[in-house]
């Protein structure tokens, strides 16, 4: 089969499309014949050599991927070849087969198209545990959405939007602005330059948000601590600020975060919540709820997931700039098989 092997840490030119055995279904697995297949921030890290739970090198990368029942291991049951299905699993993603453990892959309606199902796993699974798992949602609060044009910030905002939130979101570009305002941002802010207290204040006169999502990390903490009023928390969901720093880049800016002390949440009466949906996942029954939920949802017309660009498997190294340059907007799918 086709597939993209990560051999060792190294550029996104590194990355090819070779030929490698097709792998088999075991116990409790299914092999799936891939047609849609998730890029991720993470699997940026894990190329860069910053991603400290990825697998041993050589392996494929890709936690993600919609497509048909090949096979079915033994002991399974639940599943039957040719059914059409979203997978979550620990790597294998960017190829033309996968396998995956049953109890993490799901069904999806016959007219949903693969690269919108393959959207959800971890785009909207990281945004509704970082949502819905953390503290109360409620309409009317507010909530300020960091790298809200990207991937994983476009979900968070179809999810607010769907709670009733009243949204903030940062994008670095006009064009990714516009992009928020059309996707009904009631306030778009530039993420140059940004410090989310100052917007806070400038907006709402004050610390005044209940939620705000970071992906960037760093000082953006501290910050959006200081934007939060009383019973409000910060979710920080993804270190964004880490990519193309290199090893010892990625390790100052870890030692000079800021350091966060309980007195002063204690005083705020604020709350911070660390989100690593990789780490979740590994209870199958959290998986299964999650997906379950964003699928119903998405089949009620409730969300709208869908990506914001669908690239061959032979493109993945220009998809991986992408992710790395911050150019693009939305989900990036790869369209592998069919």
């Amino acid at each position: 089969m086709r597939a993209v092997l990560l051999r060792r840490p190294g550029s996104a030119d590194s990355l090819r499309v070779e030929t490698v055995p097709d792998p088999i279904a075991r116990d409790g697995e299914l092999l799936i014949d891939v047609r849609a297949a998730g890029v991720n921030f993470a699997d940026v890290l894990a190329r860069q050599g910053l991603y400290p739970e990825a697998p041993s090198m050589p392996y494929i990368p890709g936690f993600e991927s919609a497509g048909t029942v090949l096979a079915v291991g033994p002991g399974v049951e639940d599943f039957r070849v040719g059914e059409r299905v979203l997978a979550y699993h620990a790597s294998g993603g960017y190829a033309e087969r996968v396998v995956a453990p049953a109890e993490r892959v799901i069904r999806i309606p016959d007219d949903m198209p693969f690269q919108t199902a393959v959207v959800l796993p971890l785009n909207y699974g990281t945004a509704y545990v970082s949502l819905y798992r953390t503290g109360p949602v409620e309409p009317g609060m507010r909530v300020f959405i960091h790298a809200a044009a990207g991937g994983v910030g476009l979900a968070a905002v179809d999810l607010a939007r769907r709670a009733g939130l009243e949204m903030t979101g940062a994008a670095g570009t006009h064009f990714k602005r516009a992009r928020l305002i059309h996707a009904g941002v009631k306030h778009v802010v530039s993420s140059r330059y940004l410090h989310v207290d100052r917007v806070a204040k400038r907006q709402y006169g004050g610390p005044a948000f209940d939620i705000v999502l970071d992906s960037v990390g760093g000082r953006f903490i501290r910050e959006g601590l200081r934007a939060l009023r009383p019973g409000g928390r910060v979710v920080s969901l993804g270190v964004g600020g880490l990519s193309g720093r290199g090893l010892l880049g990625a390790i100052q800016y870890v030692l000079t975060a800021p350091r966060i002390r309980f007195l002063d949440l204690l005083q705020q009466s604020v709350g911070l919540h660390g989100v690593n949906l990789r780490q979740l996942m590994e209870d199958p029954v959290l998986v299964r709820g999650v997906l379950e939920t964003l699928l119903n949802w998405t089949v009620a017309g409730e969300i709208r997931p869908q990506a914001g660009r669908v690239m061959p498997l032979e493109e993945i190294a220009i998809a991986h700039k992408m992710l790395e340059g911050r150019t693009n907007v939305g989900k990036i799918v790869l369209r592998v098989g069919g």
